[in-house]
């Protein structure tokens, strides 16, 4: 019997092969689901974790009181080996800290060191933090003595204290000061990573409550200490203990979401059984996990079946083609005598051994193919699961496709002789009819499903949607093909074109015709369907990251200031070419503000219609004319004022602040003073812009302060100042000219009241300190007008509510007025909702001296490797990198463009179905076809004719399947749409 099949196999090889092919896509795709779906949800929690925000991965737990028995060491140890065992799951990288909360100050020994004789203090926590001395950079060196620490550089700024000075350190309970040495000033590698951003303790996010006008960021980052000055000089007192437990993403790829969330449930419990108290945002990561694992556990199995659906559909077809040529054949066999089992056994072979070898070679394709797209899966445990569930997906397709090759030769097998003999298929019975009806009927439910759904809804009959019209319809479609072949041939034949006649004889009468034009059909409907929402998908990606990126490249920085940023990115890139800086500011209850360097906006942002006006417009509106800034470069500054005193108070001292920035954007300040009455001519020394390019002048300040002259505010009422003319190195600075103009000046715009009268005099300006107001800040300067003012701006069109004839925009430590210059759609970074304005005049505007929440560095496509080099050199610090590109890829390695990827593979291995069925059916017909058409040639048909009508009825089939593929295509995406959304969190382009 073996013998006999595989001669009937020889005998008929394309079609034999056909069935291997066949047979290997329909395992290789079963095969390939279930490594695809657990190669995917690793690839999913892996995205999901990296991804988060530091809260939204950590946890931690909080313990209180005084350190006893042991050292502060071994406490922390202790803790972090409770925590670890309550939380019960491996995952994790941990860090421990200790810390007391207080006030640290300049002790009154640094009086009259440093630039100034006011004493400052901070709200900073004295801890000890396991690892920080290994993650910072530090101008001096770590602490080891009970009483030494380190202080940030923003601190030590601050304070104004260096290595080697002293602070004095007060907290509740302490029955008296601590005097600690400065051994260090630190500076984090990398402020953004989860040692330093897991705990709030150690760097600071926020400046101090109605913090001075010098302040220009947060100051109150932790005194780094050594276990000692626990251990000695905190004996007793009550202290914080910290773990910190950052999650990696091998939490959520060795262990289910479900048994993750159920354990820190119960570790909340178990820790305040254990006097700690546990805060997580944990869960909010793991329901993402969780819904795009369940969105790929759902798609990838639905377009699985989806594509074995197909498989079965074209086996059917081409073992039923295949069949309708041993139909001969089987007659012999019974006319000889074989019994029914011997013939099932030689007919079913035929089918059988090809799918068995297919199913063979479709296993370790289905493999290839899965990890190709998917990667690796790195779990030994899950790639036993995926290879038994990929065996077992395998064996459904086989026994699937076997059970299609024994329906379609079940009714030759139950004909009799002279029907097998007969060489003329019966006609079709009505059981067929009735199953194309019930394939629509389903489809219609299916489309309803998807119209009717709740957002977001992707179960039951959805996903298939797509699938079950496209072949519901097609069975429709293909009956109207061969429907119109039937009505073509009278007209054909009347008109006198035989050849149209013919081909339309074949598509009408042809068993058989209609299911493979249905096949064909829907394949290319759901290949066009899928290309298209994938298609959309990644285009509505692309789109997203160039909203949330900006420009091809952004690098976040590390720098000073605004300032510094603005200068080192124009000497890195002198020519504006390739790199802009830009600053993101979010501060609470404000809209987000972007400050971009405008005159580079158009060569480096990846400009979008979404964001209103041209690049080139929206520069020249961000960035208008305005007189050039004041300048010097000297060493020392000469000043020469008339000062009168109208209200005598002998407890006053008076000083005129003449502030500047040096080109790294610091602060600068040369005090004039004490003001007396007369006039003077006073010189300070500024050695910081002794050297070109010099310093720019900020503002000029009229001071008051105490006799001790330890605090400084702004004047009181009762000081009249005169400014006549200022010069370094014997070259003018601000001239007679200038100062009497009243145009060149202007009071602050920062929201707090002026506290000058500024009036143009003959000789120079006149500052007159204004009556006293009730309660807040005032400010205490007068600004050289060098930038237009309010600031320009662009908005996005949905803004917050405002008072009328108050629009203010708020960054760093300011919040000035804008003018609405237009308005967007969208804009860069910032979405549907914040402002735009330019970085420079931004900064001498607000000229607080500071940086903001995010200072970065755009570049464009075509931006040398050797700028980031040149950013190194200016003193620029690259602390991370994104992409579009980068975030794009980012986005299309979640849940559902996991899924609709699959589908669009399925639906690509569908066409090559369809075309492998269509093979099948050209090497079964090409003999009776052959018999056909050389009975026409012997009644007289021309050979023109002959060669016409042998093409044209594959031809004619092909491109009417189609045509209908296409037009059913674009009926599915205009009535259906994306049954799978992109994006998860339901984010659609503004």
């Amino acid at each position: 019997m073996l013998a006999l099949v595989l001669a009937a196999l020889r005998a008929r090889r394309v079609q034999a092969l056909t069935l291997v092919l066949l047979s290997t896509l329909a395992a290789a795709a079963a095969a390939a689901a279930p490594w695809y779906v657990l190669a995917s949800t690793e690839r999913i929690a892996t995205r999901h974790v990296d991804n988060a925000s530091i809260q939204e991965r950590s946890l931690e737990t909080i313990g209180e009181g005084p350190v006893e028995g042991g050292s502060v060491e071994a406490h922390m140890a202790a803790q972090s080996d409770l925590t670890q065992r309550i939380v019960g799951l491996s995952g994790f990288v941990t860090y421990t800290e200790a810390f007391l909360g207080g006030t640290a100050g300049t002790g009154s020994d640094q009086t009259a060191k440093g630039a100034g004789n006011d004493v400052r203090t901070t709200d900073s926590q004295l801890a000890v933090r396991g690892g920080a001395c290994d993650r910072a950079t530090f101008e001096g060196r770590c602490p080891s003595a009970a009483d030494e620490v380190a202080v940030s550089y923003r601190t030590a700024r601050w304070l104004r204290v260096k290595a080697g000075d002293t602070l004095t350190y007060t907290a509740l309970n302490l029955t008296k000061p601590l005097q600690l040495k400065v051994v260090g000033v630190y500076r984090p590698d990398d402020p953004a990573a989860p040692f330093w951003s897991s705990n709030d303790q150690l760097v600071a996010k926020d400046l101090p409550t109605s913090a001075p006008p010098e302040m220009t960021e947060p100051v109150d980052d932790a005194l780094l200490a050594a276990p000692a000055l626990f251990d000695k000089s905190l004996t007793g007192m009550t202290i914080r203990t910290i773990v910190d437990m950052v999650a990696q993403p091998s939490l959520l790829v060795d262990n289910a979401p479900e048994d993750v969330s159920s354990s820190l449930s119960g570790a909340t419990v178990a820790a305040g059984n254990n006097r700690l108290t546990l805060n997580t945002q944990l869960p909010a990561t793991i329901d993402k996990v969780e819904r795009d694992r369940q969105l790929v556990s759902l798609g990838v199995p639905v377009g699985a079946f989806q594509l074995l659906v197909l498989c079965w559909f074209a086996l059917y077809l081409a073992v039923k083609y295949t069949g309708e040529e041993r139909r001969p054949d089987i007659g012999l066999v019974k006319l000889r005598g074989a019994t029914r089992l011997r013939t099932w056994a030689l007919v079913s072979g035929q089918s059988a051994l090809p799918m068995l070898l297919g199913a063979l070679l479709g296993l370790p394709i289905g493999y290839l193919a899965a990890t190709a797209v998917t990667g690796v899966i790195k779990d030994s445990a899950v790639n036993a699961q995926a290879a038994s569930l990929s065996v077992g997906a395998a064996a459904l397709a086989v026994v699937g496709a076997l059970f299609a090759a024994l329906l379609a030769e079940r009714r030759a097998l139950s004909s009799s002789v002279s029907e097998l003999l007969r060489q003329a298929s019966a006609r079709s019975r009505i059981w067929r009819d009735l199953f194309d009806l019930l394939f629509v009927v389903l489809a219609v439910v299916a489309v309803y499903q998807v119209k009717s759904r709740a957002s977001g809804d992707a179960a039951g009959l959805a996903l298939l949607a797509p699938g079950l019209a496209a072949l519901a319809f097609a069975l429709v479609a293909a009956r109207l093909i061969t429907f119109s072949a039937g009505r073509m041939v009278e007209g054909a034949l009347r008109h006198g074109r035989p050849a149209r006649a013919l081909t339309a004889i074949y598509l009408a009468r042809r068993p058989g015709v209609h299911r493979l034009a249905a096949l064909m059909i829907a394949t290319v409907a759901l290949l066009v369907t899928s290309a298209l929402t994938w298609n959309s998908g990644r285009t509505a990606g692309e789109t997203r990251a160039q909203l949330e990126v900006g420009a091809d490249k952004v690098l976040t920085v590390r720098a000073e200031n605004r300032l510094q940023l603005l200068n080192a990115v124009r000497a890195a890139d002198p020519g504006g070419e390739h790199a802009m800086a830009a600053v993101e500011s979010v501060r609470s209850n404000s809209d987000r503000v972007l400050l971009v360097d405008s005159t580079r906006l158009a060569k480096v942002a990846t400009w979008r219609p979404e964001y209103g006006l041209s690049a080139e417009r929206t520069a020249e509106i961000l960035h208008p004319q305005a007189p050039a800034p004041v300048t010097m470069t000297g060493g020392e500054l000469a000043v020469d004022y008339t000062g009168h005193f109208t209200d005598e108070d002998t407890n006053r001292v008076a000083f005129l602040d003449v502030v500047f920035a040096n080109a790294k954007g610091v602060r600068v300040a040369a005090r004039i003073g004490p003001l007396a009455e007369g006039r003077r001519t006073v010189r300070a020394a500024v050695p910081e812009c002794a050297a070109a390019p010099g310093c720019r002048l900020s503002s000029l300040q009229v001071l008051q302060t105490t006799t001790d002259q330890k605090i400084f505010f702004a004047a009181r009422p009762g000081i009249d100042l005169v400014v006549h003319g200022m010069t370094a190195g014997g070259q003018p600075v601000l001239s007679k000219e200038m100062l009497s103009d009243r145009t060149r000046w202007r009071l602050g715009v920062n929201g707090n009241p002026p506290n000058l009268i500024v009036t143009p005099v003959d000789d120079g300006l006149h500052l007159t300190v204004a009556p006293i107001r009730s309660g807040g800040i005032s400010d205490p300067g007068v600004y050289p007008l060098d930038t237009p003012a309010p600031l320009a701006s662009i908005r996005a069109t949905k803004l917050q509510p405002r008072l009328v004839g108050d629009q203010r925009v708020s960054y760093g430590s300011v919040s000035i007025s804008e003018q609405i210059a237009g308005t967007a759609t969208a804009l860069p970074r910032l979405g549907t909702r914040g402002v735009l304005v330019d970085l420079e005049y931004a900064d001498r505007l607000g000229a607080d001296f500071g940086a903001g929440e995010s200072l970065q560095v755009w570049l464009n496509a075509s931006a040398p490797a050797s700028i980031t080099k040149s950013l190194r050199d200016q003193g620029i610090i690259v602390l991370g990198e994104e992409s579009i590109d980068g975030t794009a890829e980012r986005y299309a390695s979640f849940g559902p463009p996991l899924t609709l990827q699959f589908m669009l593979l399925s639906a690509v291995v569908g066409l090559a179905l369809a075309i492998g069925a269509a093979v099948v059916v050209g090497a079964v017909e090409r003999r009776p076809r052959a018999r056909e058409l050389g009975a026409l040639r012997h009644q007289g048909a021309p050979a023109a004719l002959i060669r016409r009508v042998g093409i044209e009825g594959y031809l004619v089939l092909a491109i009417s399947s189609l045509l209908f593929g296409l037009i059913l295509a674009a009926v599915l995406r205009a009535y259906i749409g994306d049954v799978l959304p992109y994006f998860a969190d339901g984010w659609s382009a503004p």
